[in-house]
């Protein structure tokens, strides 16, 4: 398999060809700009076939929040065959290598989108939660803050758009991307874009919203908000709200801080009026995409439980072992659930025994799932009264990206 780093000289051409060929860009020179903007950063190889790259991964540095704790985060933002590469192992070995070089650069946590539930688990990678995704009227929505004029937000504003998104609220599970050029390509795939916000006394955006228009009366995408307390969010959605004397409908991902359902005006009713229309009142829910722990210790000693310490010897198996031999983090340890916590080679050999998947365990330290849920629809095992004793230690809110990767 002739595998090799990207070559921007050699293979920018090749690889513009595989992203048209999946559907990720089009032909336009705005596609095209977006594209050089993204593969000018972060870590990329391909693969080669008759001397032309047919497969591209790339990685993308990072952090990722455990609670309070910022990790290295290395995102996995993409993985691309062309039409005549497939089924040739490309992306296994060049999505293996990328995890490899995360590990080495020190990233702690990797992530990534998904295309589909299943083809990346056999890296270690774990499903995230469900995100919320609703489409509404913003006319509906019941916000009192005031109302202030915004200003635009395009995609000249790449650089202020990706500090307002480095300096937003970070709750647990949020990611950053440290390349300001990922937004700036996010931001020139955007179609038919739109973005409101608000800058401080000294020029600075502070909070922002921004998407995709469509037509008149839309609905209207909003893929990005960044706000650094609740107050900036409300005015957000009092924005939103201000779209309502011609937009119909707006979609919304849910910010993990509030439950939108209480911001909306008879969701039920507008439901019911609403059903099969381009601008159907609904919640939908989807797990889009997934996370693994790469060091053990790091994410370990992020997590702290203020109760009595809580042990156990822990038995886990590494897929990514399976790929590149010794790669992975498989292999028995002992975790102790305390303030901090903490994860040590070997058993002790007295303790109650957990053995799990990377992937199960690491949505079980992430707070994707309890250890009790997990059990029962992950490759996580352990004793009834660990289980019952972990689902109270390890207690974390929802984990959320708040970054499309």
């Amino acid at each position: 398999m002739d595998i090799r780093p990207y070559a921007p000289d050699t293979d920018f051409d090749t690889v513009r060809r595989i992203w048209r060929e999946v559907g990720w860009i089009d032909d336009s020179d705005g596609h095209k700009e977006g594209l050089e903007a993204f593969c000018s950063v972060g870590r990329g190889s391909v693969a080669l076939m008759d001397g032309e790259a047919e497969c591209f991964v790339h990685w993308t540095p990072g952090d990722i929040a455990h609670t309070g704790t910022l990790l290295p985060f290395a995102g996995i933002t993409a993985v691309n065959t062309s039409r005549i590469a497939r089924k040739q192992g490309f992306a296994t070995a060049l999505t293996a290598r990328a995890l490899v070089e995360a590990i080495e650069s020190g990233a702690a946590v990797a992530g990534l989108g998904i295309f589909d539930q299943g083809f990346y688990d056999r890296f270690g990678f774990g499903t995230a939660p469900y995100e919320h995704r609703y489409s509404f009227d913003p006319a509906s929505l019941r916000i009192d803050v005031p109302y202030r004029s915004p200003v635009r937000v395009g995609p000249d504003d790449w650089q202020a758009v990706h500090a307002a998104l480095r300096s937003r609220m970070r709750t647990h599970g949020t990611l950053t991307l440290e390349p300001p050029q990922m937004v700036q390509a996010e931001m020139k795939w955007t179609e038919s874009p739109f973005g409101l916000g608000y800058r401080d006394e000294n020029g600075s955006l502070t909070h922002f919203m921004y998407g995709k228009a469509k037509d008149e009366q839309g609905p209207y995408s909003i893929w990005h908000m960044a706000y650094r307390d609740g107050r900036q969010l409300l005015e957000l959605f009092r924005l939103i709200r201000e779209l309502g004397d011609q937009v119909a409908s707006v979609v919304v991902m849910e910010p993990p801080e509030i439950q939108l359902q209480d911001l909306i005006s008879q969701p039920f009713r507008q439901r019911a009026r609403s059903i099969r229309s381009e601008h159907e009142t609904v919640n939908r829910a989807g797990a889009f995409s997934q996370l693994r722990i790469l060091d053990l210790a790091s994410c370990a000693a992020a997590h702290r439980w203020p109760g009595p310490a809580l042990s156990f010897d822990l038995t886990l198996d590494d897929p990514l072992e399976r790929i590149i031999p010794g790669a992975g983090i498989g292999g028995d340890h002992t975790v102790t659930v305390a303030n901090p916590s903490s994860i040590e080679p070997g058993h002790r050999g007295s303790l109650p025994v957990m053995e799990a998947t990377v992937n199960a365990f690491s949505r079980f330290w992430f707070g994707v799932r309890a250890a009790s849920s997990l059990a029962i629809t992950d490759r996580l095992s352990a004793p009834p009264e660990l289980l019952a004793s972990l689902d109270e230690a390890v207690r974390l809110p929802r984990p959320s990206f708040g970054w499309f990767i």
